[in-house]
């Protein structure tokens, strides 16, 4: 059976990669209570059952598991959770959209909006691969040149998700401003409070859903140490659905939210039960594609995605007489492929401390793991960037035991080898003689081609934090911060 491409943080159970879906990680049938006949004693054979004593024993009928059943287990963790997402499918996507699509040429009031968020890196890979014609490969790829520009890419997306019905097309910018905002300031927060709890730190970014699934199945010890910030893809969901929603009369119900990213993960992370908003039985993110299956989508109609034309990005959150621009361009942020979080926070460390210099990471023997430092007065200030399954498995064992002393302050931490670039669902490179790494090398240079984002220019954050309200309220933690849980190991009573 072919698997989408988890991370391997899901696909492991002990040092084994997969777990086939007919193993343990199914959740057996369960046969009902026979059903009393008042017949007399007699023995029946029939083609599906034997009578015996009047009592029929009915057939046990199967088992369905959902997606909310795989995350409340922890009996495996497996790419078996790929076949349990049919919410999550594209055809299902497709299928919202042209309804939306048709209902509004039909004039139909239906008060329903689809938005798409656009990831960077599923942009990237994208603009890196899908539309670079097959004549031209070999050769552009000697070059390491691709076709189209991200920017391009992204409004040629645009063009595409509107033509199967979508209303607006917006990156994930914004979201990811807020996001490194909120990760400075818990940092700072924990960091001053250090004294009354020497255990809070490390902080251990939280943004990535294969690491955070990892570590509440099998580590809930080093739950305490994730960041409660959520990830970009669900600030978006939030802000879409409990501020932009309001604002043009929609409850959060009416809102359709699609979010493209580079990681089959993000469908796990948006089927959270933490991130379904209850009052309105809505989810954050309803619906999560990605690159492969984009190109996958677009090969079953025969279609390219050159026979879309390039549409603008929207700009859906609007302030007076200007627009808040969190769509207008697809933007980078300085450090790590996978959003700069690290990077970040060494930043306004540094500046906090009166430090000017530049950021030097220092890359060791282990090309997954980079460190940078900071001397001050009260001793040095520690940062760390950690990709890769076996990295998190030795940052987890050290998290248990005096060595978490030798751990960094802070630690940005990616389930896939060299970061969200590489994730699961990117598209790979059709040059075989191009490894994973090579490519990764790729697209985090295409990344750093990107206009990179500075916070402290950014005009429309202040006026969202405004939206926002109260950093004590309910309105501000709901959009910005969630809680991670330990899965109690539950024990399905079978082996096959």
């Amino acid at each position: 059976m072919s698997t989408p491409g988890f991370s391997s943080i899901l696909k492991l159970t002990e040092l084994d990669d997969f777990i086939a879906p007919s193993q343990e990680c199914i959740k057996p049938a369960q046969p009902l209570k026979p059903t009393p006949q008042p017949s007399a004693a007699k023995v029946r054979i029939e083609l599906e059952d034997v009578s015996i004593g009047g009592v029929v024993p009915q057939v046990p009928q199967k088992v369905e598991i959902n997606l909310t059943d795989c995350l409340a287990c922890s009996g495996c963790i497996t790419s078996a959770e790929s076949i349990l997402i049919s919410q999550q499918s594209p055809e299902e996507l497709v299928r919202i959209l042209e309804k939306n699509k048709n209902s509004k040429q039909a004039k139909v009031d239906n008060n329903f909006l689809a938005i798409v968020t656009l990831g960077t890196q599923a942009v990237i890979s994208l603009a890196r691969k899908y539309l670079v014609p097959p004549q031209e490969m070999a050769e552009r790829l000697a070059a390491r040149k691709y076709l189209v520009p991200p920017q391009e890419m992204a409004e040629r997306l645009a063009g595409f998700f509107k033509d199967l019905g979508a209303d607006k097309v917006i990156t994930i910018t914004l979201a990811e401003d807020l996001c490194l905002i909120e990760s400075g300031k818990e940092f700072v927060e924990k960091l001053e409070n250090i004294n009354r709890d020497p255990t809070s730190l490390p902080i251990i970014s939280g943004v990535c859903p294969g690491w955070v699934c990892y570590a509440e199945k099998l580590h809930p010890y080093a739950i305490k140490n994730i960041s409660r910030v959520k990830s970009p893809q669900q600030i978006m969901g939030s802000l879409l659905k409990l501020v932009y929603g309001p604002r043009v009369n929609h409850s959060p119900d009416e809102i359709y939210h699609v979010s493209l990213m580079s990681c089959f993960d993000r469908k796990l992370e948006a089927s959270r039960k933490d991130f379904i908003l209850e009052e309105y039985r809505s989810k954050e993110v309803d619906s999560v594609i990605t690159p492969l299956e984009i190109e996958n989508l677009l090969e079953s109609i025969g279609k390219h995605l050159l026979d879309y034309e390039p549409a603008n990005l929207d700009n859906p959150f609007e302030f007076g007489n200007g627009s808040l621009g969190i769509g207008a361009s697809i933007m980078s942020h300085l450090g790590s492929g996978s959003g700069g979080f690290a990077e970040y926070i060494f930043r306004i460390m540094s500046a906090k401390h009166g430090i000017q210099a530049d950021v030097t990471w220092i890359v060791g023997r282990n090309p997954d793991i980079s460190e940078a430092v900071i001397p001050t007065p009260t001793g040095d200030l520690k940062f760390s960037v950690a990709t890769g399954f076996r990295n998190i498995q030795t940052i987890v064992r050290k998290l248990k035991t005096k060595m978490r002393a030798n751990l960094p302050h802070y630690i940005e931490i990616m389930a896939c080898p060299t970061g969200c670039l590489n994730g699961g669902a990117q598209l790979r490179s059709q040059d075989s003689e191009q490894g994973g790494r090579e490519l990764s090398c790729d697209l985090e240079k295409m990344y750093h081609e990107l206009p990179a984002e500075i916070l402290q220019d950014n005009p429309f954050v202040e006026q969202i934090y405004n939206l926002l309200g109260n950093p004590d309220g309910k309105l501000y933690n709901d959009v910005l911060y969630t809680d991670f849980h330990a899965i109690e190991k539950s024990n399905l009573g079978i082996k096959w």
